[in-house]
């Protein structure tokens, strides 16, 4: 009405499934960063960490073959750190 745009309830969905998988995504980075930093790792982590990453697994496949059309461009390979915008420091332009 009125010339406003109705959401669709497609678009809606896919907003949502885009949202669970940035989510797990930032959980699976977190835990790897865990894994990684402590000694001792429970057995439950590992296994809730596997999990994750079938749940990402298939919420990416799901993405992928719905086309859903992600709001804003995650960066998957590098994680929070933008290394393509970042400036070499002394030590790396030496090698």
């Amino acid at each position: 009405m009125f010339g406003r745009k109705k959401v669709s309830v497609q678009k809606m969905e896919d907003d949502r499934l885009l949202d669970n998988i940035h989510i797990i995504q930032t959980r699976i980075s977190n835990r790897k960063r865990m894994i990684n930093n402590s000694v001792d790792v429970d057995e439950t982590t590992r296994i809730k960490m596997k999990l994750d990453q079938l749940k990402y697994q298939y919420l990416y496949l799901e993405a992928r073959r719905r086309k859903a059309k992600a709001k804003a461009t995650t960066n998957i390979i590098f994680g929070d750190e933008d290394t393509f915008l970042k400036q070499p420091s002394r030590a790396e332009k030496h090698w």
